[in-house]
């Protein structure tokens, strides 16, 4: 395996020191995982709780990290799981209730009203072609473009062969 980006991070907790190794993973990947769970899940408030809890588990877990991937491939493996269980927590509890929560998606501010009109419009668009992919298409594509993740990574977070 080829040497791991954030081995400095790694380094970090071979010191004893996770505040600040959960700090450089939060300041790397915070917004990225964020944005990953914000458009999976389609909901901004539960999307900070998922990505508060991802960082919450990393920072427990970073001493055990067993280098079998990255620590970003690692990172975004736990914020599959987590954002897995916010779905089915969320059928759960919204069983008896028709619809979905609504999607407000935020233009540029330093956009011009004609602009995030049709910043609006794409978004929104996008935000539906996404939701319309089967739920592992829309994982892979989610992890691929916006995570930028190689096809090993994504492989190693989905728990499926490269090629698959």
């Amino acid at each position: 395996m080829s040497t791991d980006p954030d081995s400095d991070v790694l380094t970090r907790v071979a010191n004893g020191d996770m505040e600040g190794a959960t700090r450089l993973l939060m300041q790397r990947y915070g917004t990225k995982v964020y944005g990953y769970c914000r458009q999976q899940l389609r909901d901004a408030t539960l999307a900070e709780d998922v990505n508060q809890v991802v960082f919450a588990q990393a920072f427990a877990a970073l001493p055990k990290f067993d280098r079998k991937s990255t620590v970003r491939t690692w990172l975004y493996s736990i914020a599959h799981h987590r954002v897995l269980d916010a779905i089915k927590a969320r059928r759960r509890q919204h069983k008896h209730l028709d619809g979905r929560p609504v999607d407000k998606n935020q233009p540029d501010d330093r956009l011009s009203p004609g602009e995030k009109i049709d910043e609006t419009r794409l978004l929104a668009a996008l935000a539906d072609c996404l939701q319309r992919l089967p739920s592992e298409v829309r994982t892979a594509v989610l992890l691929r473009y916006q995570a930028g993740l190689s096809f090993e990574e994504m492989a190693k977070v989905l728990g499926v062969r490269a090629g698959t």
